[in-house]
């Protein structure tokens, strides 16, 4: 009965773990509200004045535009050759707010009611967000939660003058409206080499000239899997032969994970990205030796609080010595996961402790018994052995009761005080007696194990092997090969 209980105990402890773990917050899928990249406003975005005219294609204007999410975004007042003409805004459709944040990309000129996104909600704007007065698209991130449920809509504006003095940034861009449970600000994007520049980095040696985009890549070799427009790629008109590396500047590490695309060469310390810290390297990664770049991560939080550098490593002029990286990015776990990996923990254990519990109250030395149970017990365990009642697979412990006139609990505690052992262990322990006895039978020859297990009392296969190993230490088959 004991073990019954305990087992009992695991089990609800297993339901508790896996009931909190059901009700802990499970995040939505993302929305992607507009990223621009069918090239078109038509049917979703309602345009007034002359700024804003299709979505722009990052290859379609010279200057140089940072983190744009693809290849198309919204861009006021550059149409064709570039001359500023006039103001305007994008209205969107409505929409209802169904996700706690609302993040985008914004660039352009610092003005609050004259190049702006607005969040409007009921007539009135209740979030605007502006650029930098540059043209580098940063990420904003609104917390929506207290509009759940409201209709909502989004207006892009460019209401500045053509001829304001501050004229080079007189421009609005936006990119990858998204609708989200995640907090979106526990994720900073460290790299993406869409500037297409190394600009920020240390450029050392011959492997690293600039970031690649797919029209760069020099034949036969082609990337796949990057994000953008542009990665970095050792890989140049001299093939594997040259060898560099790039240095970033110094950061503070300040998240749980560092996560990036990586691809090339698999070559340890050869080719391989590598996290610095104090001059040595903490964390490592390589390619799997073909063109295709897979996301990989670092666990970091160990590090917490210390400077560090990343550095891209090329010194390998062999067969597959280069290497590519794409997307690095710094990201927290989700509260929920570390409350989750708590309680798994915790469950595991309190799931230990029971298990070692149960094998103490089991190798524990045996109470003594009464002379009057010990006669009691001895004649009970006759009487089952001439009769043999345990050849019937529903026998157990209830039926021995009624037929015996006493006690289920009585029967198991006898057991338990006098053998050590549960009823149930006792009664497949003969079982497993006697299908040894007829397996030796050649009167049983033609018979398989299984037929001759079920008349020894198995009700099926499963049971049989398992209880069978379990006294025995070998399974039936190897048992039957020794005869």
């Amino acid at each position: 009965m004991r073990s019954e209980r305990l087992y009992f105990g695991n089990g609800f402890l297993a339901f508790i773990f896996f009931f909190f773990y059901s009700c802990l917050p499970k995040d939505n899928p993302d929305i992607v509200l507009e990223d621009f990249e069918d090239g078109s406003y038509l049917n979703k975005w309602e345009i007034q004045g002359t700024a804003f005219n299709a979505p722009i294609n990052i290859d379609s204007i010279p200057e140089k535009n940072f983190n744009v999410h693809g290849k198309y975004f919204a861009y006021s007042v550059f149409i064709d050759s570039g001359s500023f003409r006039g103001v305007g805004k994008l209205i969107s459709n409505r929409f209802t707010i169904n996700r706690k944040f609302l993040s985008f990309l914004i660039a352009g000129h610092q003005h609050e009611t004259r190049s702006s996104v607005n969040l409007i909600i009921d007539n009135t704007i209740v979030r605007t967000a502006t650029g930098k007065d540059d043209l580098i698209l940063r990420e904003v991130v609104w917390d929506i939660e207290k509009y759940l449920g409201k209709e909502a809509y989004l207006e892009i504006v460019d209401a500045l003058a053509p001829d304001s003095e501050n004229g080079y940034d007189n421009r609005v861009l936006v990119d990858h409206l998204l609708l989200t449970d995640k907090k979106v600000d526990r994720i900073t994007v460290f790299e993406d080499f869409e500037s297409g520049t190394f600009n920020n980095w240390q450029v050392i040696g011959e492997a690293f000239s600039e970031p690649n985009s797919r029209t760069k890549v020099y034949c036969p070799l082609s990337a796949n899997g990057y994000k953008g427009n542009y990665y970095a790629f050792s890989f140049g008109d001299k093939q594997d032969a040259r060898q560099g590396k790039l240095v970033s500047k110094p950061f503070k590490i300040e998240y749980d994970k560092i996560q990036f695309l990586i691809g090339g060469g698999s070559h340890e310390g050869e080719t391989c990205i590598n996290l610095l810290i104090d001059g040595k390297v903490a964390r490592s990664a390589t390619g799997d030796d073909d063109g295709n770049l897979r996301l990989k991560e670092w666990d970091v939080s160990s590090f917490k609080g210390e400077m560090a550098t990343i550095e891209i490593v090329d010194h390998h002029s062999g067969s597959w010595g280069h290497i590519m990286v794409d997307e690095i990015v710094f990201f927290n776990n989700p509260w929920w996961q570390e409350v989750a990996r708590l309680a798994g923990v915790i469950f595991v254990i309190i799931l230990i402790s029971s298990v070692l519990i149960f094998f103490q109250i089991r190798n524990r030395p045996k109470k003594e018994i009464s002379d009057t149970d010990r006669i009691k017990l001895e004649e009970l365990k006759d009487q089952i052995i001439a009769d043999k009642v345990f050849l019937n697979q529903k026998y157990n412990a209830k039926i021995c009761a009624e037929s015996m006139g006493i006690d289920s609990d009585n029967i198991e505690q006898l057991f338990l005080a006098g053998e050590g052992k549960s009823f149930s262990e006792f009664v497949n322990e003969l079982r497993v007696e006697e299908f040894k006895k007829e397996l030796n039978d050649p009167k049983n020859k033609a018979y398989t194990m299984i037929y001759i297990a079920n008349q020894c009392g198995f009700s099926s296969k499963t049971s049989f092997y398992r209880i069978f190993k379990e006294v025995t230490k070998i399974t039936p088959t190897d048992y039957k090969k020794q005869l």
